[in-house]
Protein backbone atom coordinates (compact mmCIF):
# COMPACT_ATOMS: atom_id res chain seq x y z
CA UNK A 1 0.00 0.00 0.00
CA UNK A 2 2.74 2.43 1.06
CA UNK A 3 4.94 1.34 -1.87
CA UNK A 4 2.29 2.56 -4.32
CA UNK A 5 2.32 6.07 -2.81
CA UNK A 6 4.40 8.81 -4.48
CA UNK A 7 7.42 10.19 -2.62
CA UNK A 8 7.18 13.67 -1.12
CA UNK A 9 9.89 15.03 -3.44
CA UNK A 10 8.11 13.73 -6.54
CA UNK A 11 4.81 15.30 -5.39
CA UNK A 12 6.52 18.67 -4.81
CA UNK A 13 8.22 18.61 -8.24
CA UNK A 14 4.98 17.73 -10.02
CA UNK A 15 3.26 20.57 -8.16
CA UNK A 16 6.09 22.87 -9.37
CA UNK A 17 6.76 23.97 -5.77
CA UNK A 18 10.44 22.96 -6.01
CA UNK A 19 12.87 22.07 -8.79
CA UNK A 20 14.53 18.65 -9.26
CA UNK A 21 17.90 20.29 -8.44
CA UNK A 22 16.64 21.48 -5.05
CA UNK A 23 15.40 17.98 -4.25
CA UNK A 24 18.83 16.50 -5.12
CA UNK A 25 20.63 19.07 -2.92
CA UNK A 26 18.29 18.34 0.00
CA UNK A 27 18.91 14.59 -0.30
CA UNK A 28 22.70 15.09 -0.30
CA UNK A 29 22.51 17.36 2.76
CA UNK A 30 20.29 14.87 4.57
CA UNK A 31 22.80 12.09 3.90
CA UNK A 32 25.66 14.19 5.28
CA UNK A 33 23.71 14.96 8.48
CA UNK A 34 22.97 11.25 8.92
CA UNK A 35 26.68 10.39 8.53
CA UNK A 36 27.71 13.08 11.04
CA UNK A 37 25.28 11.71 13.63
CA UNK A 38 26.61 8.20 13.18
CA UNK A 39 30.19 9.46 13.53
CA UNK A 40 29.32 11.28 16.77
CA UNK A 41 27.92 8.07 18.23
CA UNK A 42 31.10 6.21 17.31
CA UNK A 43 33.29 8.96 18.81
CA UNK A 44 31.24 9.02 22.02
CA UNK A 45 31.61 5.27 22.41
CA UNK A 46 35.37 5.46 21.77
CA UNK A 47 35.95 8.33 24.24
CA UNK A 48 34.69 6.40 27.28
CA UNK A 49 35.30 2.89 28.57
CA UNK A 50 33.84 0.79 31.34
CA UNK A 51 36.24 -0.14 34.15
CA UNK A 52 35.37 -2.56 36.98
CA UNK A 53 35.14 -0.80 40.35
CA UNK A 54 37.67 -3.13 41.97
CA UNK A 55 40.31 -2.01 39.45
CA UNK A 56 39.70 1.63 40.44
CA UNK A 57 39.97 0.68 44.11
CA UNK A 58 43.28 -1.06 43.42
CA UNK A 59 44.54 1.99 41.52
CA UNK A 60 43.68 4.25 44.47
CA UNK A 61 45.48 1.85 46.83
CA UNK A 62 48.59 1.94 44.66
CA UNK A 63 48.51 5.75 44.49
CA UNK A 64 48.24 5.76 48.29
CA UNK A 65 51.37 3.61 48.53
CA UNK A 66 53.11 5.98 46.11
CA UNK A 67 52.20 8.97 48.30
CA UNK A 68 53.77 7.19 51.30
CA UNK A 69 56.97 6.41 49.37
CA UNK A 70 57.12 10.01 48.11
CA UNK A 71 56.95 11.23 51.73
CA UNK A 72 59.89 8.96 52.58
CA UNK A 73 61.85 10.32 49.63
CA UNK A 74 61.18 13.95 50.65
CA UNK A 75 62.23 13.24 54.24
CA UNK A 76 65.43 11.48 53.11
CA UNK A 77 66.29 14.41 50.83
CA UNK A 78 65.75 16.90 53.67
CA UNK A 79 67.90 14.83 56.04
CA UNK A 80 70.85 14.44 53.65
CA UNK A 81 70.72 18.08 52.49
CA UNK A 82 71.58 17.00 48.94
CA UNK A 83 70.40 19.70 46.50
CA UNK A 84 70.14 17.32 43.52
CA UNK A 85 68.18 14.75 45.55
CA UNK A 86 65.94 17.53 46.91
CA UNK A 87 65.20 18.70 43.36
CA UNK A 88 64.24 15.15 42.33
CA UNK A 89 62.07 14.75 45.45
CA UNK A 90 60.22 18.00 44.70
CA UNK A 91 59.54 16.86 41.13
CA UNK A 92 58.29 13.47 42.34
CA UNK A 93 56.08 15.25 44.90
CA UNK A 94 54.53 17.41 42.17
CA UNK A 95 53.87 14.44 39.87
CA UNK A 96 52.48 12.37 42.76
CA UNK A 97 50.07 15.16 43.70
CA UNK A 98 48.81 15.41 40.09
CA UNK A 99 48.44 11.62 39.81
CA UNK A 100 46.63 11.51 43.18
CA UNK A 101 44.13 14.20 42.16
CA UNK A 102 43.56 12.59 38.75
CA UNK A 103 43.00 9.15 40.28
CA UNK A 104 40.57 10.40 42.90
CA UNK A 105 38.63 12.35 40.26
CA UNK A 106 38.15 9.12 38.28
CA UNK A 107 36.18 7.68 41.22
CA UNK A 108 33.93 10.74 41.48
CA UNK A 109 30.26 10.29 40.60
CA UNK A 110 27.43 12.84 40.53
CA UNK A 111 25.32 12.53 43.66
CA UNK A 112 22.25 12.77 41.44
CA UNK A 113 22.56 8.99 40.94
CA UNK A 114 21.45 8.68 44.59
CA UNK A 115 18.96 11.55 44.49
CA UNK A 116 16.96 10.00 41.65
CA UNK A 117 15.85 6.96 43.66
CA UNK A 118 14.34 9.14 46.40
CA UNK A 119 11.56 10.33 44.08
CA UNK A 120 9.82 6.97 44.30
CA UNK A 121 10.45 6.76 48.06
CA UNK A 122 8.66 10.08 48.59
CA UNK A 123 5.80 9.14 46.29
CA UNK A 124 5.17 5.79 48.02
CA UNK A 125 5.47 7.21 51.55
CA UNK A 126 3.17 10.12 50.70
CA UNK A 127 0.44 7.68 49.74
CA UNK A 128 1.06 5.57 52.84
CA UNK A 129 0.92 8.58 55.17
CA UNK A 130 -2.01 10.25 53.41
CA UNK A 131 0.00 13.39 52.69
CA UNK A 132 0.65 15.41 49.56
CA UNK A 133 4.44 15.89 49.37
CA UNK A 134 6.73 17.03 46.57
CA UNK A 135 10.46 16.28 46.54
CA UNK A 136 12.70 18.89 44.91
CA UNK A 137 16.40 18.36 44.27
CA UNK A 138 19.25 20.75 43.58
CA UNK A 139 22.95 20.22 42.93
CA UNK A 140 22.50 16.73 41.46
CA UNK A 141 25.67 17.32 39.41
CA UNK A 142 27.77 17.69 42.60
CA UNK A 143 30.39 14.93 42.61
CA UNK A 144 31.46 12.65 45.47
CA UNK A 145 33.66 9.58 45.77
CA UNK A 146 31.62 6.51 44.80
CA UNK A 147 32.43 4.87 48.15
CA UNK A 148 31.04 7.88 50.02
CA UNK A 149 27.88 7.88 47.90
CA UNK A 150 27.28 4.20 48.61
CA UNK A 151 27.62 4.66 52.38
CA UNK A 152 25.53 7.85 52.37
CA UNK A 153 22.45 6.28 50.81
CA UNK A 154 20.93 4.66 53.95
CA UNK A 155 21.33 7.74 56.23
CA UNK A 156 19.66 9.93 53.60
CA UNK A 157 16.77 7.48 53.26
CA UNK A 158 16.13 7.64 57.00
CA UNK A 159 16.36 11.44 57.16
CA UNK A 160 13.91 11.85 54.28
CA UNK A 161 11.48 9.37 55.88
CA UNK A 162 11.68 11.38 59.11
CA UNK A 163 10.97 14.63 57.27
CA UNK A 164 7.91 13.09 55.63
CA UNK A 165 6.56 11.49 58.81
CA UNK A 166 7.48 13.98 61.55
CA UNK A 167 7.99 17.18 59.58
CA UNK A 168 5.32 17.55 56.90
CA UNK A 169 1.76 17.96 58.19
CA UNK A 170 -1.40 16.53 56.65
CA UNK A 171 -3.10 18.68 53.95
CA UNK A 172 -5.82 19.66 56.45
CA UNK A 173 -3.28 20.80 59.07
CA UNK A 174 -1.32 22.75 56.47
CA UNK A 175 -4.38 24.58 55.16
CA UNK A 176 -5.45 25.40 58.73
CA UNK A 177 -1.98 26.91 59.30
CA UNK A 178 -2.23 28.98 56.11
CA UNK A 179 0.22 26.84 54.15
CA UNK A 180 -0.17 25.22 50.71
CA UNK A 181 -1.75 21.78 50.97
CA UNK A 182 1.29 20.26 49.24
CA UNK A 183 4.35 19.98 51.46
CA UNK A 184 7.85 20.36 50.04
CA UNK A 185 11.09 18.57 50.85
CA UNK A 186 14.25 20.01 49.25
CA UNK A 187 17.31 17.79 48.87
CA UNK A 188 20.33 19.90 47.93
CA UNK A 189 24.07 19.29 47.56
CA UNK A 190 26.79 21.94 47.18
CA UNK A 191 30.58 21.92 47.22
CA UNK A 192 32.27 23.61 50.19
CA UNK A 193 36.07 23.46 50.05
CA UNK A 194 37.20 19.83 50.29
CA UNK A 195 33.74 18.75 51.45
CA UNK A 196 30.18 18.47 50.18
CA UNK A 197 27.27 19.89 52.18
CA UNK A 198 23.97 18.05 51.78
CA UNK A 199 20.80 19.64 53.13
CA UNK A 200 17.37 18.08 53.69
CA UNK A 201 14.97 21.00 54.12
CA UNK A 202 11.21 20.72 54.71
CA UNK A 203 8.49 23.33 55.19
CA UNK A 204 6.69 21.32 57.87
CA UNK A 205 5.80 21.90 61.49
CA UNK A 206 9.39 22.27 62.71
CA UNK A 207 10.79 21.19 66.08
CA UNK A 208 9.56 22.41 69.46
CA UNK A 209 12.61 22.84 71.76
CA UNK A 210 10.50 22.75 74.94
CA UNK A 211 8.82 19.49 73.95
CA UNK A 212 12.17 17.95 72.99
CA UNK A 213 13.74 18.94 76.31
CA UNK A 214 10.75 17.59 78.27
CA UNK A 215 11.03 14.29 76.39
CA UNK A 216 14.77 14.11 77.09
CA UNK A 217 14.20 14.74 80.82
CA UNK A 218 11.50 12.06 80.84
CA UNK A 219 13.93 9.61 79.20
CA UNK A 220 16.62 10.50 81.74
CA UNK A 221 18.97 11.82 79.04
CA UNK A 222 19.43 15.19 80.79
CA UNK A 223 18.80 16.53 84.29
CA UNK A 224 15.51 18.31 84.97
CA UNK A 225 17.29 21.55 85.85
CA UNK A 226 19.55 21.55 82.76
CA UNK A 227 19.95 24.85 80.94
CA UNK A 228 20.60 23.91 77.30
CA UNK A 229 20.94 26.12 74.25
CA UNK A 230 18.55 25.49 71.37
CA UNK A 231 21.25 23.83 69.28
CA UNK A 232 22.13 21.47 72.16
CA UNK A 233 18.45 20.52 72.54
CA UNK A 234 18.23 19.65 68.84
CA UNK A 235 21.34 17.46 69.21
CA UNK A 236 19.38 15.29 71.69
CA UNK A 237 17.50 13.84 68.71
CA UNK A 238 20.62 11.80 67.92
CA UNK A 239 20.62 10.12 71.35
CA UNK A 240 19.88 6.35 71.28
CA UNK A 241 16.25 5.56 72.03
CA UNK A 242 15.04 9.13 71.60
CA UNK A 243 11.81 9.64 69.63
CA UNK A 244 9.21 12.41 69.45
CA UNK A 245 6.57 10.30 67.72
CA UNK A 246 3.31 9.98 69.68
CA UNK A 247 2.54 6.63 68.09
CA UNK A 248 4.67 3.82 66.71
CA UNK A 249 4.18 3.29 62.98
CA UNK A 250 5.84 1.30 60.21
CA UNK A 251 7.75 4.47 59.29
CA UNK A 252 9.03 5.71 62.67
CA UNK A 253 8.48 6.05 66.39
CA UNK A 254 10.67 3.27 67.72
CA UNK A 255 13.50 5.52 68.81
CA UNK A 256 16.07 3.84 66.57
CA UNK A 257 17.54 5.36 63.47
CA UNK A 258 18.75 8.87 64.19
CA UNK A 259 21.55 7.59 66.45
CA UNK A 260 22.47 5.15 63.66
CA UNK A 261 22.42 8.02 61.17
CA UNK A 262 24.85 10.00 63.33
CA UNK A 263 27.17 7.02 63.71
CA UNK A 264 27.12 6.50 59.93
CA UNK A 265 27.99 10.16 59.30
CA UNK A 266 30.74 10.03 61.96
CA UNK A 267 32.14 6.93 60.25
CA UNK A 268 32.40 8.98 57.06
CA UNK A 269 34.32 11.63 59.07
CA UNK A 270 31.39 13.97 58.47
CA UNK A 271 29.23 16.16 60.69
CA UNK A 272 25.47 16.58 61.00
CA UNK A 273 23.52 19.51 62.40
CA UNK A 274 19.91 20.62 62.78
CA UNK A 275 18.24 24.01 62.45
CA UNK A 276 14.51 24.38 62.98
CA UNK A 277 11.77 26.92 63.56
CA UNK A 278 8.34 25.87 64.86
CA UNK A 279 5.69 26.23 62.17
CA UNK A 280 8.24 27.05 59.47
CA UNK A 281 10.28 23.90 58.92
CA UNK A 282 13.49 22.01 59.63
CA UNK A 283 16.87 21.88 57.90
CA UNK A 284 19.31 19.01 58.46
CA UNK A 285 22.83 19.73 57.18
CA UNK A 286 25.43 17.03 56.52
CA UNK A 287 29.03 17.88 55.72
CA UNK A 288 30.96 15.02 54.13
CA UNK A 289 34.58 14.88 52.86
CA UNK A 290 34.90 14.36 49.11
CA UNK A 291 36.89 11.15 49.47
CA UNK A 292 37.80 8.58 52.12
CA UNK A 293 41.09 7.43 50.58
CA UNK A 294 43.62 10.28 50.85
CA UNK A 295 42.90 13.41 52.89
CA UNK A 296 44.64 16.58 53.99
CA UNK A 297 45.39 16.45 57.70
CA UNK A 298 47.36 18.05 60.52
CA UNK A 299 50.20 16.00 62.01
CA UNK A 300 50.87 16.49 65.73
CA UNK A 301 53.07 14.83 68.37
CA UNK A 302 52.44 13.95 72.00
CA UNK A 303 55.63 12.63 73.55
CA UNK A 304 57.07 10.14 71.07
CA UNK A 305 53.68 9.34 69.56
CA UNK A 306 52.25 10.88 66.39
CA UNK A 307 48.59 11.65 65.75
CA UNK A 308 46.65 13.00 62.79
CA UNK A 309 43.64 15.33 62.85
CA UNK A 310 41.45 15.96 59.74
CA UNK A 311 42.51 19.37 58.45
CA UNK A 312 38.93 20.25 57.45
CA UNK A 313 37.97 20.30 61.14
CA UNK A 314 40.94 22.42 62.28
CA UNK A 315 40.33 26.14 62.82
CA UNK A 316 43.54 27.40 64.45
CA UNK A 317 46.35 26.54 66.83
CA UNK A 318 47.17 28.47 70.02
CA UNK A 319 49.72 28.11 72.82
CA UNK A 320 48.87 26.76 76.27
CA UNK A 321 51.25 27.82 79.03
CA UNK A 322 51.43 26.68 82.66
CA UNK A 323 50.02 30.11 83.63
CA UNK A 324 46.97 29.51 81.42
CA UNK A 325 46.37 26.17 83.15
CA UNK A 326 46.70 27.76 86.60
CA UNK A 327 44.26 30.56 85.76
CA UNK A 328 41.59 28.01 84.74
CA UNK A 329 41.49 26.65 88.35
CA UNK A 330 41.37 23.00 87.36
CA UNK A 331 38.97 23.42 84.44
CA UNK A 332 40.04 22.51 80.91
CA UNK A 333 39.35 25.91 79.38
CA UNK A 334 41.58 28.23 77.37
CA UNK A 335 40.78 31.79 76.19
CA UNK A 336 40.83 32.09 72.38
CA UNK A 337 40.01 35.50 70.89
CA UNK A 338 37.82 36.52 73.79
CA UNK A 339 36.00 33.17 74.00
CA UNK A 340 36.59 30.30 76.44
CA UNK A 341 37.19 27.08 74.51
CA UNK A 342 37.10 23.69 76.30
CA UNK A 343 39.98 21.37 75.52
CA UNK A 344 40.85 17.68 75.79
CA UNK A 345 44.46 16.82 76.85
CA UNK A 346 45.48 13.97 74.54
CA UNK A 347 48.30 13.09 76.94
CA UNK A 348 45.74 12.18 79.61
CA UNK A 349 43.28 10.63 77.17
CA UNK A 350 45.84 8.14 75.84
CA UNK A 351 47.76 7.70 79.14
CA UNK A 352 51.08 9.04 77.83
CA UNK A 353 53.24 9.45 80.94
CA UNK A 354 56.14 11.52 79.59
CA UNK A 355 56.70 15.02 80.98
CA UNK A 356 54.90 17.67 78.86
CA UNK A 357 56.81 20.71 77.52
CA UNK A 358 56.52 24.06 79.29
CA UNK A 359 54.44 25.42 76.40
CA UNK A 360 51.93 23.05 74.83
CA UNK A 361 49.79 23.59 71.73
CA UNK A 362 45.98 23.61 71.54
CA UNK A 363 44.54 22.61 68.16
CA UNK A 364 41.12 24.31 68.03
CA UNK A 365 38.61 22.34 65.96
CA UNK A 366 34.96 22.58 65.00
CA UNK A 367 33.11 19.43 66.08
CA UNK A 368 29.34 19.18 65.97
CA UNK A 369 28.94 22.94 65.64
CA UNK A 370 31.05 23.58 68.78
CA UNK A 371 34.66 24.68 69.19
CA UNK A 372 36.79 22.11 71.01
CA UNK A 373 40.56 22.12 71.55
CA UNK A 374 42.96 19.17 71.63
CA UNK A 375 46.17 19.68 73.62
CA UNK A 376 49.35 18.32 72.02
CA UNK A 377 53.10 18.79 72.57
CA UNK A 378 53.99 19.97 69.07
CA UNK A 379 52.23 20.74 65.79
CA UNK A 380 54.36 19.29 63.00
CA UNK A 381 52.33 20.64 60.06
CA UNK A 382 50.10 19.61 57.18
CA UNK A 383 50.28 16.02 55.99
CA UNK A 384 48.92 13.98 53.08
CA UNK A 385 47.23 11.15 54.95
CA UNK A 386 46.73 7.81 53.25
CA UNK A 387 44.07 6.23 55.45
CA UNK A 388 44.66 2.64 56.55
CA UNK A 389 42.02 0.72 58.45
CA UNK A 390 42.97 -0.81 61.78
CA UNK A 391 43.35 -4.55 62.17
CA UNK A 392 40.65 -6.74 63.64
CA UNK A 393 42.21 -6.62 67.13
CA UNK A 394 42.18 -2.79 67.25
CA UNK A 395 38.93 -2.12 65.39
CA UNK A 396 37.02 -1.25 68.58
CA UNK A 397 39.63 1.09 70.07
CA UNK A 398 37.74 4.23 71.07
CA UNK A 399 38.85 7.62 69.80
CA UNK A 400 40.84 6.22 66.86
CA UNK A 401 39.36 5.92 63.36
CA UNK A 402 42.39 4.60 61.47
CA UNK A 403 46.12 4.96 60.93
CA UNK A 404 48.62 6.22 58.38
CA UNK A 405 52.29 5.56 57.63
CA UNK A 406 54.67 8.51 57.90
CA UNK A 407 57.71 9.23 55.78
CA UNK A 408 60.08 7.67 58.34
CA UNK A 409 58.07 4.43 58.36
CA UNK A 410 56.43 5.06 61.74
CA UNK A 411 52.68 4.88 62.28
CA UNK A 412 50.46 7.85 63.18
CA UNK A 413 46.97 7.24 64.54
CA UNK A 414 44.03 9.16 63.03
CA UNK A 415 41.89 10.73 65.75
CA UNK A 416 38.12 10.25 65.80
CA UNK A 417 37.31 13.79 66.98
CA UNK A 418 33.50 13.42 67.45
CA UNK A 419 33.96 10.28 69.53
CA UNK A 420 36.66 11.88 71.71
CA UNK A 421 34.38 14.86 72.38
CA UNK A 422 31.40 12.62 73.08
CA UNK A 423 33.42 10.49 75.49
CA UNK A 424 34.76 13.53 77.36
CA UNK A 425 31.26 15.01 77.68
CA UNK A 426 29.95 11.71 79.07
CA UNK A 427 32.76 11.45 81.64
CA UNK A 428 32.24 15.06 82.70
CA UNK A 429 28.49 14.46 83.11
CA UNK A 430 29.20 11.37 85.22
CA UNK A 431 31.59 13.34 87.44
CA UNK A 432 29.04 16.13 87.87
CA UNK A 433 26.31 13.69 88.96
CA UNK A 434 28.61 12.13 91.54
Amino acid sequence: MLDSQKRLGQVLVESELVTPGQISSALVEQQQVRQQRQQKKVDAGASSIRVPADRLDYLVDMVGELVTVQARLSQAAATRQDSELTSIAEEVERLTAELRDCTLNIRMLPIGTTFSKFKRLVRDLSLELGKDIELKTAGAETELDKTVIEKLSDPLVHLIRNSLDHGIETPEEREAAGKPATGTVLLEAVHSGDSVVIEIRDDGRGLDPERLLAKAVDKGLVAADSQLAEGEIFELIFAPGFSTAKTVTDVSGRGVGMDVVKRSIDALRGTIGIQSEPGVGTTISIRIPLTLAIVESLLVKVGQDSFVLPLAAVEECVELTREDVAKAHGRNLVPVRGQLVPYIPLRERFAIHEEPPAIEQVVVTGVGGNRVGFVVDHVVGEHQTVIKSLGRMYRDVQGISGATILGDGSVALILDLPHLVERSEFEEAQTTRI
